[in-house]
């Protein structure tokens, strides 16, 4: 059967996450019931880069489904970003070969984390920003990034519920950038454990916040160890940004340019 490709944006407010769920609505359960309407057939399950937790947003992320029979590809798109309109939107789809799939092929994911660090709270961008009125000391959280390149075991920063079987992933870069009152904190990496980069950022937060103990993320990572990490971070703040499937052309430490 055709195997159909999907690149994704969504608004995450209205869903319970991606993964399908009984009695609660889900991008994986709104997505594949507005694509039978679409479609007017019965297609396979729908497989995604990265299962977002609830309230997560996405910029870039791909689906993969099969179908019966070949359908007009821009029907797909206009129907479903329609259907969904102002939640999700189709950005692209295409069709690929039969054994891809987007999470087990993904090489590289980024995703950003939007902070508003001033003393009152956003009003049209609130459900896309973790407000904190006390000011962050940005040149201490800066000089933690540094521990996070390369290939680690994120225990520390996975959350009690993940399943994931192995806890070592490699970071490529990670940046801490402020405009006006935003500070955006994006990572590049092979894959992320469950809340992971939530729970970075908040760790981040806590030690711009001398809230700690004195403790380095170095410190934090070797301890593997949840409990010695900081907060986690609020969902709504976190968005996934884009999903590579090419080998990469550059080495850790060296962010790569948004795929086009």
């Amino acid at each position: 059967m055709p195997n159909i490709k999907l690149i994704v944006e969504y608004n995450g407010r209205g869903f319970h996450g991606w993964q399908a769920q009984p009695g609660l609505r889900t991008v994986q359960g709104e997505l594949g019931r507005v694509l039978r309407v679409v479609t007017r057939s019965d297609i396979g399950p729908l497989h995604a880069a990265g299962r977002t937790d609830a309230g997560v947003h996405a910029r870039g992320q791909v689906v993969t489904f099969t179908i019966p029979e070949p359908v007009e590809l821009w029907r797909i798109s206009q129907g479903v970003s329609h259907l969904l309109k102002g939640e999700l939107t189709v950005l692209s789809a295409d069709y690929v070969s039969d054994d891809f799939h987007p999470g087990i092929h993904a090489t590289h994911k980024q995703y950003s984390y939007r902070i508003l660090n001033r003393p009152t709270p956003a009003v049209l961008e609130a459900h896309l920003m973790w407000h904190i009125a006390p000011p962050l000391d940005l040149e201490r959280m800066r000089e933690q990034l540094p521990f996070l390149g390369g290939t680690h075991d994120f225990s520390s920063f996975r959350d009690s519920s993940c399943t994931a079987r192995d806890p070592v992933k490699t970071i490529y870069s990670a940046t801490l950038q402020k405009q006006g009152g935003v500070v955006t904190f994006q990572v590049v990496g092979s894959g992320f454990l469950k809340q992971m980069v939530r729970n970075i950022v908040g760790t981040l937060v806590d030690i711009g916040r001398a809230r700690l103990g004195g403790r380095s993320l170095s410190q934090v990572l070797e301890a593997r160890d949840r409990r010695v990490a900081g907060v986690t971070a609020p969902a709504h703040g976190l968005s996934m940004d884009w999903v590579s499937y090419d080998e990469p052309p550059y080495s850790p430490g060296v962010r790569p340019e948004r795929e086009k």
